[in-house]
């Protein structure tokens, strides 16, 4: 069971933002609204500094209707939180409106506060917003940034990812009340800016019983699920631990990320961490990317075009960006003579590489690089070579100081290869201590035993990282070995017109 979270709201339904769209601009909160809350939160520190530890708690997230964290109350309240031994999480939704200076004077617990920043384009300037976020980060406050994804606003939210430190996640909510679809390039867009957004247009079947390591709870102790699961008959404050935690829904489905990010089986708790209710990621030693179908579009197999695409103007300013907070590496299928001729200048980008599947490991240090090559006996394929050019495969044998590391037998541009010829291959290299695999039309032979995982655990052994503190991005089957090492795995995929999401 993972340590439970607690999302508050309190009473407050005003703000101080006049956004058009948002009912909450519309109030103002009258002094005994605000004591009212205030005697409500604090009564909600108090439940949870008795019950962190039985109830096993370990995060506390403030969700409110408008905008609290002008209100003192609510940061005197976060520290107490903050002080609890077993909380290892507190954080609130909020437009930035406050005074960092004036609302963290005396906040000792900063490596515990996440802010969850909503950007409103009606009511601040992309400049001011992320000047806000950058101070955050500065006092070591975890931050995630987002907007809702209105259409006519891609531009200016393209602006904002730019300005933004590569570090600090972007999220899109979709838009309710846009009255229509979003269109394939007003999706593209969005995905552009927030690789996860199409997890906001899935709207997950409910599972209640992947729910129960959370609880909802209102000022005055009404308890549900989650924010839009039906209210429970029991309060938060006369409630058992086993009628509180008790999951209780009448959703189909999961509507908003507080809903399905907070889920057990939520897909990203690898990249979020324990605690993805915050939409938080995680912080990597090392990103290992996988390069065709994930930074550049599938190359077409055929032996007078190796080269194919180059890294879209787009996707290397994000890895010239992200390289700046975190060291990546490039994990891919290809031999090094292929990547060069691909990349370029753009291989100046990557600390390190895997190519050729794990066969041949290359790591760039101050004093020059270190270099490790699995070498395969090419005498021992001659049967196999023979029987992939009697069905017209060419061979193509990549080598690296005198040894072959990689054989590939690449058939017609519009060629498969055939159940019957892949089980002729299975008997024919089974003597051979070699592992081979087909993507499209090319077969591709290595040591055996390497493959992307295996070269990813020497790779973090060469740099002194526990491979748990790794993120890998691919996209098809040969990238499963990336996911089944490291500590988060992201799927990325890219199409021939589209650019990469990561």
């Amino acid at each position: 069971m993972h340590k439970r979270t607690i999302i508050y709201r309190g009473n407050l339904k005003s703000c101080n933002y006049s956004c058009s769209y948002c009912p909450f601009a519309k109030h103002r909160a009258l002094p005994m609204e605000m004591e009212k809350d205030r005697q409500s939160f604090v009564r909600f520190c108090d439940s949870i500094e008795k019950r962190a530890k039985t109830f096993s708690i370990g995060a506390v997230f403030i969700t409110p209707y408008g905008e609290v964290s002008i209100h003192r109350w609510y940061w005197e309240g976060l520290l107490r939180l903050a002080e609890i031994p077993e909380i290892d999480r507190v954080g609130m939704q909020t437009n930035l409106s406050f005074s960092v200076e004036e609302c963290l004077k005396g906040f000792d617990f900063a490596h515990k506060l996440c802010i969850w920043a909503t950007f409103h384009p009606e009511m601040t300037t992309v400049d001011e917003f992320v000047s806000k976020c950058h101070k955050l980060v500065k006092n070591n406050i975890k931050v995630c940034t987002g907007a809702v994804g209105v259409p006519e606003n891609i531009q200016l939210l393209r602006e904002l990812r730019k300005k933004l430190s590569p570090d600090i996640y972007l999220w899109i909510n979709k838009m309710d009340g846009l009255k229509r679809n979003y269109s394939p390039d007003e999706i593209e867009a969005f995905v552009q800016l927030d690789p996860f957004f199409k997890y906001e247009l899935k709207n997950p079947n409910a599972a209640v019983q992947m729910c129960a390591d959370r609880c909802f709870v209102e000022a005055d102790g009404k308890i549900h699920t989650c924010n839009i699961s039906r209210t429970k008959d029991i309060n938060w404050y006369d409630g058992s631990e086993e009628d509180i935690f008790e999951p209780v829904c009448s959703r189909k489905r999961c509507t908003c990320y507080l809903a399905y990010g907070g889920r057990a089986d939520f897909a990203l708790r690898n990249i979020f961490g324990e605690y993805p209710i915050y939409r938080i990621p995680e912080k990597f030693r090392a990103i290992f990317f996988d390069l065709d179908g994930t930074l550049i579009p599938e190359r077409r197999m055929s032996t007078g075009n190796q080269h194919g695409r180059e890294l879209s103007v787009q996707v290397r300013e994000k890895l010239a960006a992200l390289r700046e907070v975190c060291p990546i590496f490039l994990a891919t299928t290809m031999p090094e003579a292929d990547v060069k001729r691909r990349l370029k200048a753009d291989m100046d980008l990557f600390q390190g590489f895997i190519f050729a599947s794990g066969g041949h490991l290359c790591l760039r240090e101050e004093n020059g690089q270190k270099e490790k090559v699995y070498p395969i006996d090419i005498s021992g394929l001659s049967e196999a070579i023979e029987f992939g050019e009697s069905i017209k495969a060419k061979c193509a044998v990549s080598m690296k100081n005198g040894a072959a590391y990689k054989v590939t037998l690449l058939k017609g541009h519009h060629s498969v290869w055939k159940d019957t010829e892949y089980d002729r291959m299975v008997e024919l290299l089974k003597a051979s201590n070699c592992r081979f695999y087909i993507e499209g039309n090319c077969l591709q032979i290595v040591s055996e035993g390497r493959d992307k995982g295996v070269g990813i655990e020497e790779m973090c052994d060469w740099l002194g990282i526990s491979v748990g503190d790794v993120l890998a991005v691919g996209n098809d089957k040969e990238d499963a070995a990336m996911e089944r090492v490291c500590g988060a795995y992201l799927e990325v995929q890219v199409g021939i017109s589209q650019d990469s999401a990561f």
